[in-house]
């Protein structure tokens, strides 16, 4: 990996919230184009570890820089840095009142990003992309909940970020729905997108990311191939885990 193609550098990253100490010290660097997905049991910091990345979560201690940018730093555009980095969350987050096509130009023509046409244009394009060209014009209550996410990830892409954070994106799904969302994820990593996936879907984390890394009790305790950490783990905290959920 090339030292100058980190896009995400972080450094004894903490989170606490009181006395509860969520992140106790996360070190990464995560490079173009890589897909990273993070694995590990619930409450070990995972989902805290991806909202410092976007700062919807304020870090306690440590550094974030974004394409060299300090997201941290006291005089940091947070603003700015969103515009690069897109977010899936568990839940859709849609404005129900909106139709399809308002959600997805919402954050372009509010942040002065591009035209309404511009952003029409472009929702078109990434509906399209999403394979829901056809529910243009619907409210997010008529769709499904694989719809309604593939909508949230056309969402998060209107202001063309060259990153992508999902937070366990197909966990709110029936299990018949999460190929639908998986499927666009993967074609987005094909597509060079640098992209941090919190993530129960091993399947998933085995065939897509070019790294897993394994979180619990808010420190990284082990990182690498998927081949390497899911099919030969070395940590025991890492092997017990694995062994409940393969």
């Amino acid at each position: 990996m090339d030292k100058n193609d980190i896009k995400i550098h972080v450094a004894g990253l903490k989170k606490s919230f009181g006395d509860n100490h969520v992140l106790r010290g996360i070190d990464i660097d995560i490079h173009a184009g890589e897909v990273v997905c993070v694995i590990g049991p619930s409450g070990s910091g995972k989902s805290t570890f991806l909202r410092c990345l976007n700062r919807l979560e304020e870090a306690t201690a440590g550094e974030i820089t974004i394409d060299g940018a300090s997201i941290t730093g006291k005089k940091a555009d947070v603003d700015k840095i969103r515009q690069h980095v897109g977010m899936v969350f568990q839940q859709f987050n849609l404005f129900p009142h909106y139709t399809v096509k308002q959600n997805v130009m919402f954050a372009p023509v509010e942040l002065k990003l591009k035209s309404k046409e511009e952003a029409e244009a472009k929702a078109r394009q990434l509906l399209e992309r999403v394979g829901l060209a056809d529910k243009i014009d619907a409210k997010p209550r008529s769709l499904s909940g694989g719809q309604q996410q593939r909508v949230a990830i056309a969402r998060a892409l209107a202001v063309d970020p060259d990153i992508m954070l999902f937070d366990e994106p197909t966990s709110a799904l029936d299990p018949e729905m999460v190929g639908e969302v998986l499927d666009v994820m993967r074609e987005l990593a094909e597509q060079g997108m640098t992209m941090v996936v919190v993530t129960h879907e091993m399947g998933f984390a085995r065939e897509v990311a070019d790294r897993v890394i394994f979180v619990d009790e808010g420190v990284i305790q082990e990182q690498g191939t998927p081949a390497e950490v899911m099919g030969n783990p070395q940590n025991p905290r890492t092997k017990s885990f694995l062994s409940k959920v393969l």
